[in-house]
């Protein structure tokens, strides 16, 4: 009886582990247009590099990051950016407004709601802002959370 429970406690420490990483393949997923049409990995670009950024408006971390993205926008043209939040609609774009200025507008750049929560438990953000970067076929490239996370996705997103 002892060892069936030993043994459960470590398969159950096991299955904990391995879910607490980042999924190296982009995981399927809906997110939310801001016009409220669904957005699917069926809806991705082929073709580029992809990275998803999941950002909270009031989220001081991740209005810096946002500020050095669009600062260094160049650097990112030719990737596909998702950027994923759960924030109402209303605010969303006062946080480029006020942060990032017409980072929103820009052809390789879509905004996103995730309406239904479904990032946190799909990609496993260890804290906001979280980015992920994705081969054109779909395998995670690079990972990074908080503060400092766009200086070095720069140094790999053009390799």
């Amino acid at each position: 009886m002892k060892f069936r429970n030993l043994l459960l406690i470590l398969l159950l420490a096991l299955t904990f582990q391995v879910k607490a990483q980042q999924p190296t393949l982009l995981p399927q997923f809906t997110f939310y247009r801001l016009d409220g049409k669904a957005f699917s990995n069926t809806d991705i670009k082929q073709g580029k590099k992809n990275l998803f950024i999941l950002f909270d408006c009031t989220c001081e971390h991740c209005q810096r990051e946002s500020k050095i993205l669009n600062t260094n926008y160049a650097k990112f043209k030719d990737v596909n950016i998702y950027m994923i939040t759960m924030d109402e609609g209303y605010i969303i774009p006062q946080f480029f407004d006020s942060y990032a200025k017409g980072l929103n507008a820009k052809p390789n750049v879509l905004v996103l709601q995730d309406k239904k929560r479904m990032f946190i438990p799909t990609f496993l953000p260890k804290q906001y802002p979280s980015m992920y970067l994705y081969s054109p076929a779909g395998k995670l490239l690079m990972y990074q959370s908080g503060d400092g996370g766009i200086n070095k996705l720069m140094k790999v997103v053009n390799k």
